[in-house]
């Protein structure tokens, strides 16, 4: 385990992030990187475990695996709903995300050995000219710091949304204000 302070200290995290928003074409993404000192394989396990999923993400049902559907309850009003594009682990994981009346989002999360930690990649997708990304990249983020909590022996349940949203949502509106192209 590292000793570093940006490594133990969750408030420090949003220093070891890096963000961007990119357009390619008509699509807008918010792209998350993030290192973490662990191998992919446990990164892999914590994001497709139902158990460890629950205590930083979500409750999820269906099965994980290539066109297979799955139901995700954030604690919003409502359930998403996903099908599964790809899936190689542990390295690879894509699938749509959907709530009910909006458009359906692609979500795409990557990891690759780096070091002796694990860099990773998470790429959100979505045909919107809008400011989406906004709250997607600063939920995403927020979603990240807790499972980094997880990795690192922590109860995730401990991290404060609102402790944060004044933190990350700066940042992405400065991200946003920077779009990319690709």
């Amino acid at each position: 385990m590292s000793g570093n302070p940006i490594e133990t200290d969750p408030k420090l995290w949003p220093k070891a992030t890096e963000r961007q928003v990119l357009r390619v074409g008509d699509r807008t993404s918010a792209l998350l990187r993030r290192r973490f000192d662990t191998s992919p394989e446990t990164i892999w396990a914590a994001c497709t475990e139902r158990d460890p999923l629950r205590r930083w993400f979500a409750d999820v049902s269906g099965d994980l695996h290539e066109g297979a559907s799955l139901t995700f309850d954030v604690g919003a009003p409502c359930r998403l709903t996903s099908r599964v594009l790809r899936c190689e682990p542990p390295r690879r994981l894509r699938f749509t995300w959907s709530y009910p009346g909006r458009e359906i989002d692609e979500v795409e999360l990557r990891l690759a050995a780096a070091g002796n930690g694990t860099r990773l990649e998470l790429e959100h997708r979505l045909d919107d000219k809008s400011e989406w990304w906004y709250g997607a990249g600063s939920g995403w983020e927020f979603a990240l710091i807790k499972l980094g909590v997880l990795l690192r022996g922590g109860d995730p349940l401990s991290i404060n949304a609102q402790e944060f949203d004044p933190i990350l949502g700066p940042l992405w509106i400065t991200a946003g204000a920077a779009i990319k192209q690709r």
